[in-house]
């Protein structure tokens, strides 16, 4: 066929593209007016969601059935977007029975951080295979106004948590675990998407806490700065029409057409309708609205840990090197779709930068790496405190002042490379931009990549695995990839005497 043929066909294969988008959508809006209007969806909603409150997460029916979760007393000063109001938040924890394991008591205890819009549940089959397989205790918890735990106050101001508040809240959860399990263990950090971004900014105010780090695609900083205002600007739109929608149920089915494929993986600890439950009430998109400026919070303040290391801080020389360098293992594997079989593999894909990759023993590499490594903060002396790095489109508010991360003037911050040195670090990133090129800019998805590179550099004991066929969104369902990793990372922590 001539080019001007498969030209041609191209354009036909779009168009028909465009008509069966557009007739399906046209399609839906009627069904959804029809719903509506006749009072069909409402009515199901109406009942669902009583059905919710008295059954599926009522705090008591909860904490009946689930004697591994308990509802825990937070101070009002923990929290300062709290209004100062004492709250209480689910905490999930799982300890090996004498079946498990003969090897618990040499384990580290693990701790999973939420990310955005996710809770305790999003999880909890990763938790309870650590446990089982390999005898973890593993603390899971859900924020302020997240999953189970109470909501905002009615006197709320609506000021989103700094990462100094959310930092204060894991501290305090770490610590009462602590007193329960008679332990001062460091912790294994497994944190996905915000999780990361949380458990490094906790790192900053709380040093040497965490003996492991796995970030499992904590978002790079350059994407919040790099598309600020649009990134603040969608979200809470976005979770504002949701929530005004609640009532109509086309939320809760929205949510169910997501989470069909995902609930096999999720595990059986939970139902659906608690999973659905807990997304369908209105503190869910008051919480997840807000969230959105917590995590640029965090991003702020790990910056200011990182100072000149920090990716959005480098010439984009520098950048590039960073990008380029090769991951210790590129994995071909999809639990979500059955796929068990991990292949390690060459494959690279598409958002990565020119041809082939960098190895450490390049000379290019070589040299950029020692004059890198030299460029890592030393002390809290280091750290700047008052700069703003993440664009805000307005400075943020916070009731303790404007500096980063909401933290007080007076507060010491951790620079995070001589943490970085003693921890075991483990990171599993997504490469599979597809569908998302228009909001993960190349520029984004290459310091994603350079941030992989930053904290493996950094640490006595890093390794960066690629998924270059998984998204940001299915890569938290390898659950079995999450457990295998976790336990490399305990052994090795183990080895190092951490």
């Amino acid at each position: 066929m001539t080019p001007a043929g498969n030209h041609f066909r191209v354009l036909l294969f779009v168009l028909i593209k465009i008509i069966f988008g557009l007739l399906f959508g046209l399609a839906f809006l009627i069904l959804f007016l029809i719903v509506t209007l006749t009072g069909i969806g409402p009515l199901i909603e109406f009942y669902l969601s009583t059905l919710d409150e008295k059954e599926a997460i009522n705090h008591n029916v909860i904490l009946q059935t689930h004697p591994e979760m308990f509802l825990l007393d937070i101070p009002g000063h923990i929290n300062k977007a709290s209004g100062g109001i004492a709250y209480r938040i689910m905490v999930r924890l799982t300890k090996p029975t004498s079946d498990d394991t003969n090897n618990a008591d040499k384990l580290p205890p693990v701790i999973f951080p939420g990310g955005l819009a996710s809770n305790l549940m999003t999880m909890s089959r990763h938790q309870d295979e650590l446990t089982k397989q390999h005898g973890f205790t593993v603390v899971n918890f859900d924020r302020l106004g997240v999953g189970l735990s109470d909501p905002y106050p009615a006197s709320f101001n609506q000021q989103p948590p700094s990462a100094a508040d959310v930092a204060r809240e894991m501290q305090f959860v770490m610590s009462h675990c602590e007193r329960i399990l008679h332990t001062k263990k460091k912790w294994i950090c497994v944190g996905g998407s915000m999780g990361a971004n949380v458990a490094t900014a906790f790192m900053t105010l709380y040093p040497n806490r965490i003996g492991g780090f796995f970030n499992l695609d904590g978002l790079p900083h350059a994407f919040l700065q790099i598309q600020c205002k649009k990134f603040l600007r969608d979200g809470r739109i976005i979770m504002n029409v949701m929530r005004r929608l609640r009532w109509t149920g086309f939320p809760r089915l929205a949510f169910r057409l997501t989470l069909q494929s995902s609930l096999p993986v999720l595990g059986g600890a939970f139902t659906t309708q608690q999973f659905i439950g807990v997304m369908c009430r209105d503190q869910f998109f008051v919480t997840t609205g807000l969230e959105y400026t917590t995590l640029m919070s965090c991003c702020d303040l790990e910056v200011a840990a990182w100072g000149k290391q920090a990716t959005v801080a480098i010439d984009d020389e520098s950048l590039r090197l960073l990008a380029l360098l090769a991951p210790d293992e590129s994995v071909i594997v999809n639990e979500g779709k059955g796929i068990m079989h991990r292949n390690v593999t060459s494959e690279r894909s598409k958002s990565e930068l020119e041809s082939k990759y960098l190895t450490r023993s390049d000379d290019d590499f070589m040299a950029f790496e020692e004059i890198f490594c030299l460029m890592a903060l030393k002390s809290p002396a280091d750290v700047d405190k008052i700069q703003t790095h993440c664009n805000w489109p307005t400075p943020p508010k916070h009731p303790v002042g404007n500096f980063v991360g909401g933290v007080e003037s007076d507060t010491t911050i951790y620079p995070l490379a001589p943490q970085f040195q003693k921890l075991v670090v483990r990171i599993m990133c997504a490469r599979d931009y597809a569908g998302l090129e228009r909001d993960y800019t190349q520029e984004a998805r290459n310091h994603a990549a350079a941030r992989c590179t930053l904290q493996k550099l950094m640490s006595g004991n890093g390794k960066v695995y690629y998924y270059p066929r998984l998204s940001h969104l299915n890569l938290w369902q390898q659950v079995s990839e999450v457990v295998a990793i976790t336990f490399e990372m305990s052994t090795a922590m183990q080895d190092q005497e951490i």
